[in-house]
């Protein structure tokens, strides 16, 4: 089974990342490091911010798969506290392996927390927003061989709570698409035709010119009047064109 990591978006994170830690090295907050030369600085903080998204990032995912409809506000408390306390350990780490030369202050831990906590809550806000806006943030090691895997591929681009849903179906909304999972609706922006062909290998299928759904996603389907349409496990109705009536029925959507 092959493991595909979208390098692209890795690539994006890392200039964001070593934009920050280059930041952070000429500010120096709280005179960190005052002394050393500003490359090693440099390092320091790349090391310590790179350390802090991965603590973040495997914070975040544990959350949405323990609440996985939990409030946006409450995951960025938790990533924030527990993101401090992970480069807290590291920056102790840091002063032990290079025998002091690496300073973390004189003061009780507690007041480094503080100061860690401080920065940690701001990455973690800068990388909820800036994910949310261009979709730089999330896991992106998926399965790329069957159909399980084209969906997994598409649920990246929704918010990573959305990342362990199944997938219902994917309506048009103007220059937007909504999509339904078992975790609830988010929109994203990208036209029905892309979506069509991205699903191409999922067990799903163009229904209406407005609709593409996935076989689980539908709860029965029913007639009337003449006209077909699907109900959705989430209550939707979808409609179905005459002209995609035929293959819905040899898919065995509907009899």
């Amino acid at each position: 089974m092959r493991i595909a990591i979208d390098w692209k978006k890795r690539g994006r994170e890392a200039l964001l990342l070593a934009g920050i830690s280059l930041f952070l090295a000429f500010v120096r907050p709280y005179g960190s490091n005052s002394s050393a030369p500003f490359l090693l600085n440099f390092g320091i903080w790349l090391l310590l911010i790179l350390s802090g998204s991965v603590v973040g990032e495997l914070t975040v995912n544990t959350y949405y798969r323990l609440r996985p409809n939990g409030p946006a506000w409450l995951m960025i408390i938790i990533t924030s506290l527990v993101t401090a306390a992970g480069v807290t350990f590291v920056i102790y780490a840091l002063a032990f392996v290079t025998g002091g030369y690496i300073q973390v202050g004189d003061g009780p831990i507690h007041i480094l927390y503080f100061y860690v906590l401080v920065i940690a809550t701001a990455m973690t806000l800068v990388g909820y927003t800036v994910s949310r806006a261009f979709d730089l943030a999330g896991p992106d090691f998926v399965h790329a061989a069957n159909d399980s895997d084209a969906v997994q591929t598409f649920l990246q681009r929704l918010p990573v709570k959305f990342h362990t849903a199944d997938l219902w179906a994917v309506t048009s909304e103007d220059h937007y698409c909504r999509v339904f999972t078992s975790l609830g609706s988010d929109l994203i922006l990208i036209r029905l035709s892309d979506v069509d062909r991205e699903l191409a290998d999922a067990d799903g299928l163009r229904v209406h010119r407005s609709w593409w759904v996935a076989r689980k996603g539908v709860a029965r389907a029913e007639r009337g009047d003449g006209k077909l349409k699907l109900i959705l496990r989430s209550g939707e109705e979808v409609p179905v064109s005459r002209s995609y009536q035929a293959a819905v029925k040899d898919a065995g959507f509907a009899s």
